[in-house]
């Protein structure tokens, strides 16, 4: 039988439409077993602490940290209620150097401090992989002269599980050799976040008081967070102003806190691609 152009292209139209509806469904068809769940706009850092993420591969990360010294409970409006005082900067720049490995140098203001560390991610969260799981290890060494074990060394295992679209628990069994008052800490650090809507998230964390020690103390911080295309950007509170992991797990901070204290500050984060 002779097919006519008006048929041919019926035809021809029935199997592309026919093409379209298997793609679809190819779409459609759910998630294999080990496929990684989707990530929330957590980045390499909760508030100070290590996510289990890792920079991007080929992407460049530089993040700028402010911490107010002065607090907000004890300034007022001559003062600015903190931020007329000083402050502690930091600035540290992360690149991914393969799919699931970064190396990241930052450098702290106090105690001229310089944080270099490397981070591993192991596995993702999965429908049968309950955890992501990341590997991070580097050495605190502070250059300020007169510092005591200026070299300190240490080790974290990053633990995340997401609940549902924004809600994510990170749990990061850490020790690092060397504190202000210690020889040996170890901790077990704990973030949360939770969804505001539109991009935002509400992060916190808690730094338990390290028992090995009377004076020390727990810390505590939360960050409002809002992505901008290759921008992070985020106010934060918190009692302490430790942004390394050395003056972060003794609950031992050598600048000096209170359970009480509150302090303004704020995150930049920029990634670039390469």
């Amino acid at each position: 039988m002779k097919l006519t152009s008006r048929r041919k292209r019926s035809i021809a139209l029935a199997g592309l439409a026919l093409l379209l509806g298997a793609l679809g469904v190819a779409a459609q068809e759910p998630a294999g077993p080990y496929t990684p769940v989707r990530r929330d706009e957590i980045g390499t850092r909760v508030v100070s602490l290590a996510s289990p993420y890792p920079t991007a591969h080929r992407t460049l990360e530089v993040l700028f940290t402010h911490r107010f010294r002065q607090t907000v409970n004890e300034g007022d409006s001559h003062d600015l209620w903190g931020l007329d005082g000083g402050s502690d900067v930091g600035i540290g720049v992360s690149a991914g150097v393969a799919p699931h490995l970064d190396v990241a140098l930052y450098r702290a203001s106090f105690q001229e401090t310089f944080e270099l560390a490397g981070k591993f991610l192991v596995w993702e969260q999965a429908q049968r992989v309950p955890l992501t799981v990341a590997l991070r290890g580097g050495i605190d060494h502070l250059r300020r002269p007169g510092a005591e074990d200026p070299d300190r060394p240490f080790a974290q295992v990053v633990l995340a599980r997401r609940f549902r679209p924004g809600v994510n628990l990170v749990v990061a069994p850490s020790w690092v050799r060397g504190t202000p008052r210690l020889r040996n800490a170890f901790n077990v650090p704990l973030g949360l976040t939770l969804p505001l809507g539109r991009g935002r998230l509400l992060e916190l964390e808690f730094v338990p008081r390290n028992h090995d020690i009377e004076a020390s103390v727990e810390a505590w911080s939360l960050a409002l967070s809002k992505s901008l295309g290759s921008h992070v950007f985020e106010l934060t509170l918190g009692n302490s102003r430790a942004t390394t992991l050395d003056q972060t797990l003794g609950g031992d901070f050598a600048g000096g806190f209170r359970r009480r204290d509150v302090r303004l500050g704020f995150n930049i984060v920029r990634d670039f691609r390469y």
